[in-house]
């Protein structure tokens, strides 16, 4: 097998079906193949065996100017025995994503061949999906980011196979190591419930000896509404409470960063008001796409 691992055809145009009444060995493919023409978009051929069983091979001709053109080169790339047809009508075949979930769903073949949404069909390649890190402080519930790494991991048809992996900081449970009291939150939008009495940093409250749970922009404020700083502190910023690790892609947000992405080795950092463009560009320079 010559393709690398989460190797699929981009656009799946490139892939072509055909029913097959030959036997399914790699001589006679050639041999057959070899005497016809092909269509001037196709590269791969997934052929279809009476019985169900299916091989890929991936082909070239001598010109691709004609609408179609006699093939000159076969490479055998899987047999049935390495090589499986699945039939998923709800799984889109021109993300990597969906292809590799199937696949991983189905074993462990070198290939697998998937008959999706439109019953187009396209395949992976030994899927190995990036595993991201995802760190969001919640609630609220669900995570905003997971959220909108979830969207861009479904629209992006550029992006390899992708597995998030989240990390959800609770803010009950990272505000339960201060004594029980008077505690300040960024804003009311979070709908935490702590024991005790809690004001909203938004609200601009009348000073008291409160814990602020929040994070550096939070004490900015608390600084510039009543000049000093707060009595407690929780930590609230992902980016500040998740320590780097070289093996693993992380996307975290922080509301230091206004606009756009930072983007540091594997670990990549979008505004805390992230939209869904920032995020995908973030997932982009996580697995390498340019």
């Amino acid at each position: 097998m010559t393709l690398p691992d989460n190797f699929v055809c981009r656009p799946y145009r490139g892939v072509s079906v055909q029913h097959w009444t030959e036997p399914l060995e790699e001589g006679r493919v050639k041999e057959v193949l070899l005497s016809r023409e092909a269509y001037r978009r196709t590269e791969f051929i997934v052929l279809r065996g009476d019985d169900g069983v299916t091989a890929l091979v991936r082909i070239d001709c001598a010109a691709r100017e004609a609408l179609f053109n006699p093939i000159t080169t076969v490479e055998w790339l899987a047999g049935p025995d390495d090589c499986t047809y699945v039939v998923r009508p709800d799984a889109d075949t021109a993300n990597a994503t969906a292809l590799a979930e199937v696949a991983l769903s189905e074993g462990h073949r070198q290939v697998c061949v998937v008959e999706g949404r439109y019953q187009h069909v396209n395949f992976i390649v030994r899927p190995c999906p990036v595993e991201v890190r995802l760190v969001d402080v919640v609630p609220p519930m669900p995570s905003r980011l997971l959220d909108l790494a979830r969207q861009a991991v479904t629209i992006d048809e550029d992006l390899p196979p992708v597995r998030l992996v989240p990390e959800l900081l609770e803010v009950h449970a990272l505000a339960g190591g201060t004594p029980e009291g008077s505690y300040l939150l960024p804003c009311q939008g979070a709908g935490v419930d702590l024991p005790g009495t809690v004001d909203y940093l938004d609200q601009r409250p009348s000073r008291a000896d409160w814990t602020l749970v929040g994070c550096e922009r939070s004490r900015q404020l608390h600084r510039w509404f009543y000049g000093d700083e707060p009595d407690h502190q929780v930590e609230l910023c992902p980016d500040r409470l998740t320590p780097s690790a070289a093996d693993a892609c992380t996307l975290l947000r922080c509301c230091l960063l206004e606009r756009g992405l930072r983007a540091e080795g594997r670990r990549a950092v979008v505004p805390w008001g992230a939209n869904l463009a920032e995020v995908q560009a973030a997932l982009r320079a996580l697995t390498g796409i340019v």
